[in-house]
């Protein structure tokens, strides 16, 4: 009687964790369909402000030697990436070699996204010339796990095919690489939070710049500002995508453990 009771708690319990994972499931499409909209907004905001020109008539790289010479950092240098660094690297800035890096496609126009953009990376590297560790923990994450997109679902699949092939059904082998999963989605986690809050920070240090300096008008600075609430929703966006799939992760896991328990 006991074992029958604890037998139905166990299906019970599966069956609830089946319905949180399917209900994180269709929110995760949703939000990855979402976000996949949203990408196109940023990159047509990113593209129409890349042909609006500044009344002040300077290229980002100059907005930010004036910045950084104004701030007292003298050993930031601005430099233009070429087409594969344009690629993986993108717009941002260098703690290791105090670098900021523009794309090429910005980095001679005397537009608002390369004003805007440039402005930005020089309050991040300003902050890290104060001594703000953030900036360097961001860096050193985000080159760890660089390749751990590209190697996630070819790992959990060998996960898989092994207990296919070994045991003749899912075991041990998915478990661990669902574990693996869950894991890198913390980092992305952190990864997307570190993120959002240098990149928000920025923005406001910038915005203040620019508004002191007279770097750009206020029709401009209210351009600049809808550019870099979009790119904060990005992060917003990435950020809730990782959580929920840190959770459905979870669940996965306690259902995949439940049901050997249950054998």
């Amino acid at each position: 009687m006991v074992n029958m009771l604890l037998s139905s708690q166990l299906f019970d319990a599966i069956k609830i964790a089946g319905l949180i994972v399917l209900a994180i499931a269709a929110v995760l499409i949703f939000l990855s369909a979402f976000a996949g909209v949203w990408k196109l907004i940023v990159y047509s905001r990113y593209k129409r402000f890349n042909k609006q020109k500044v009344a002040v008539g300077m290229t980002g790289p100059q907005v930010a030697e004036k910045m950084l010479q104004g701030l007292g950092v003298a050993d930031v240098k601005v430099e233009k990436l070429g087409f594969w660094k344009s690629l993986f690297v993108g717009n941002s800035y260098n703690p290791r070699k105090k670098a900021i890096r523009l794309r090429a496609n910005i980095f001679d126009q005397t537009s608002l996204t390369s004003v805007a953009v440039a402005s930005q990376k020089v309050a991040i590297a300003q902050r890290h010339s104060e001594g703000d560790k953030k900036i360097t923990t961001r860096y050193v994450l985000m080159r760890m796990g660089y390749f751990a997109p590209f190697s996630l679902v070819p790992l959990i699949l060998i996960g898989v095919l092994l207990d296919l092939v070994v045991w003749s059904n899912l075991g041990w082998c998915s478990i661990i690489f669902t574990v693996v999963a869950f894991v890198y989605f913390i980092f992305a986690f952190v990864i997307a939070l570190l993120n959002l809050k240098i990149e928000k920070k920025a923005c406001t240090t910038s915005l203040e710049y620019m508004k002191k300096s007279n770097v750009l008008t206020d029709d401009e600075l209210e351009d600049a500002k809808l550019l870099y609430k979009t790119y904060i929703t990005d992060y917003w966006i990435e950020m809730l995508y990782d959580t929920l799939f840190i959770v459905w992760e979870l669940f996965k896991l306690i259902g995949r453990v439940l049901k050997r328990g249950k054998k």
